[in-house]
């Protein structure tokens, strides 16, 4: 099992009411239980049990009730945000292995450079750092926007196709630039395209997208303004529909042979 699947574990046990979660003094009494309702032919030391324990409680998942005088008898309890992610089987920020599965599955032709902007997001949100969170997500819509950018510019006759490259391509030349440049070019071919990559088009991309865009710019200067926890959880739900829709539009892009 994976350090995030082992923290999954530890979150279901401790959410049930018949799971002994005494910490204990030279026997562990919870690791006993995660060890036993933990997935056939998993393998799972003392140590890494220790580690997802401290690491629930550093995400506010968890924390340890210490009102008993024993320290052996203190036991580890699930916060409400850690009963929301057991319970929640959707998109969900507070479960880094769970979006991941879901980004995975909704996304599966992400490229590997938004894909791990996208991840540095997550653990960034997870870790309270709630600014570069922002930040991150904002270069990983970067990068998935460009890239359906280039396969737009494939579907173009070769004289406008190498001028929107070069535009693409310019280090001096703003993503705001690029971004609203962008928008146009593809609002242009929305006739062409199917309905369902063109239903409500213009709030995937000007507000959504726009939004990552501005939050981005916003935490990556030294402006005062931050991001909330709520913020970063909006964001990073949001954006798995997003990425799932730029891509669908990337995937027509890449299948049309007529240049225009």
């Amino acid at each position: 099992m994976t350090d995030a699947e082992i923290q999954k574990q530890i979150l279901r046990c401790i959410s049930r009411t018949d799971t002994d979660r005494r910490l204990g003094s030279g026997r562990s009494y919870l690791a006993e239980k995660v060890r036993k309702t933990a997935p056939a032919g998993s393998r799972i030391r003392n140590e890494q049990i220790m580690e997802g324990v401290w690491s629930l409680i550093g995400q506010g998942l968890a924390y340890i009730d210490y009102s008993q005088p024993a320290p052996g008898n203190w036991e580890l309890k699930i916060t409400a945000d850690g009963r929301a992610v057991v319970n929640d089987e959707g998109i969900n920020p507070d479960d880094p292995a769970g979006y991941i599965q879901n980004l995975d599955h909704e996304v599966p032709d992400l490229s590997e450079v938004a894909k791990n902007y996208a991840h540095e997001a997550l653990y960034a949100y997870n870790a309270r750092l709630y600014r570069s969170s922002v930040v991150m997500l904002g270069v990983a819509s970067e990068a998935a926007v460009l890239e359906v950018a280039a396969a737009l510019a494939q579907t173009m006759r070769e004289e406008k196709k190498q001028q929107y490259l070069k535009q693409l391509e310019a280090p001096t030349r703003s993503y705001n630039a690029k971004f609203e440049d962008f928008r146009k070019k593809l609002e242009s071919r929305k006739d062409s395209m199917p309905e369902e990559l063109t239903t409500n088009l213009d709030l995937t991309m000007n507000s959504v997208g726009e939004l990552l865009r501005v939050y981005r710019n916003n935490a990556g200067h030294p402006t005062g303004q931050g991001a909330s926890r709520h913020d970063c959880f909006t964001f990073l739900h949001m954006f798995v529909q997003y990425a799932k829709r730029l891509y669908a539009i990337k995937a027509h892009l890449e299948n049309l042979t007529t240049p225009s």
